[in-house]
């Protein structure tokens, strides 16, 4: 199987760690209160986080490809 480029990579990582909190944030404000939006967000954004770091660490894409 081919490797995603570098770029590609670096693109999902930013979209798993922007897009999930700050959407789930301004819903849960939206719905639920100011509060409740804040605590939402801050979870949302953990997993994002251990997500990104399990992205990067375990499956290896903080490390670049040389044999492209």
């Amino acid at each position: 199987m081919k490797k995603l480029p570098m770029y590609i990579k670096y693109a999902i990582v930013m979209f798993v760690l922007c897009f999930p909190p700050i959407s789930s944030t301004q819903l849960g404000w939206y719905f639920f209160g100011s509060e409740v939006g804040i605590n939402i967000g801050m979870v949302v954004g953990v997993i994002s986080v251990s997500v990104a770091a399990y992205l990067m660490y375990i499956l290896g894409w903080r490390d670049a490809d040389d044999d492209e």
